[in-house]
C-alpha cells in the first residue's frame, strides 16, 4: 500500500476558531508526488524500513474503523519540525506517523525500552525519555535531531488522558519551544482514546481523524513560559476540536463518499 494520499493545501484558516461546528473537512484523493519521503536524518534503508513499518500501521488502522488526516499542508516538508499533540492512546503514535507524508521521530518513556521492544522503537525513529520529564539527554537528542533537520513528535501532557480530553502540559515544553529553531506545529488526534484508551488490553475498532494545525508564530513562543505553555495548549485544543468535528461527521456517514486512508 502506498503511503497515505495528500489532501490540498487549501484548508481551515490561519488560526481554527473555537467553533469547529460548521468545519467542511475534506479529504482529497490527489496521489502524493512522492509516496516515499528520504529526509536528512535517517539512511535510505532506515527510511524504506519506516514505510514499510508506516504502511503496515495504515492498514491495521483501516480495518479497525479507518483514519483519515486534515492540515497535512501544514507540515513543513523540509528541515527539523516539532509535532505537538494530544496523548489519548498507545495509538495515537501510529496515527501521526502514518498519516504524516514525513518520517516521524518518537520521543517514548524509557520503561518502554525492553531488549526486543526497544530495538524496533529505535529502528522507526524512537529514542526514550524519563516518564517524570524530558531530563537533559532527552532534551539533548530532541535538539540534536531537529538540527540534523529531522520531524519529532512531543506528547507536552507528559502521560495518556484518564478521560480523552487535554489535560495540562509539562512546563517544560515552554523552555523547549524556545530554544529549538524549527517550527513548532501543534497536531489534534480524536478516535484513538475511544479505541484504545487507559485500561484496555487490546484496541476496539473505531475510526480516528487527525488534524494537522498551521506553525505556531515565533512570536508567540518569545514570551512568559506560561503564556507560552497556554498558547501550544490552546493550538492543540483547536486542532482536537477540528478533528472531533471530523470525526462526527464521519461516524454520522456524512463523508462516506470519501476513501478511508
Amino acid at each position: 500500500m502506498n503511503a497515505p494520499e495528500h489532501e490540498p493545501d487549501e484548508g481551515p484558516p490561519s488560526f481554527a476558531p473555537k467553533d469547529v461546528s460548521s468545519y467542511n473537512s475534506t479529504c482529497s484523493r490527489a496521489p502524493l508526488e512522492n509516496p516515499v519521503y528520504f529526509p536528512d536524518d535517517r539512511s535510505t534503508a532506515a527510511t524504506l524500513w519506516y514505510d514499510a513499518v508506516k504502511n503496515f500501521s495504515v492498514n491495521i488502522l483501516n480495518t479497525m474503523g479507518g483514519i483519515r488526516a486534515t492540515g497535512r499542508g501544514n507540515l513543513p516538508r523540509t528541515g527539523g519540525m516539532l509535532l505537538v499533540s494530544n496523548h489519548a492512546s498507545f495509538l495515537d503514535v501510529f496515527a501521526l506517523g502514518g498519516t504524516s507524508p514525513r518520517p516521524l521521530n518518537y520521543v517514548a518513556r524509557s520503561t518502554l525500552f525492553l531488549p526486543v521492544l526497544g530495538s524496533m522503537i529505535r529502528s522507526v525513529g524512537g529514542f526514550p525519555i524519563k516518564r517524570e520529564g524530558m531530563g537533559a539527554e532527552g532534551l539533548k537528542e530532541t535538539l540534536r535531531r531537529l538540527k540534523n533537520g529531522g520531524a519529532v513528535i512531543l506528547f507536552p501532557e507528559g502521560t495518556r488522558s484518564h478521560d480523552g480530553s487535554i489535560g495540562p502540559l509539562k512546563p517544560g515544553i515552554a523552555g523547549l519551544a524556545a530554544r529549538v529553531k524549527a517550527p513548532v506545529v501543534p497536531a489534534g488526534l480524536a478516535g484513538t482514546f475511544e479505541s484504545w484508551p487507559r485500561g484496555r488490553i487490546v484496541p476496539r475498532p473505531h475510526a480516528v481523524r487527525v488534524h494537522y494545525g498551521e506553525p505556531i508564530p515565533r512570536q508567540e513562543l518569545d514570551q512568559d513560559p506560561d503564556r507560552v505553555t497556554d498558547c501550544i495548549r490552546e493550538r492543540m485544543l483547536d486542532c482536537y476540536r477540528i478533528a472531533r468535528a471530523g470525526l462526527a461527521s464521519d461516524l454520522a456517514g456524512s463523508n462516506l463518499d470519501l476513501e478511508f486512508w
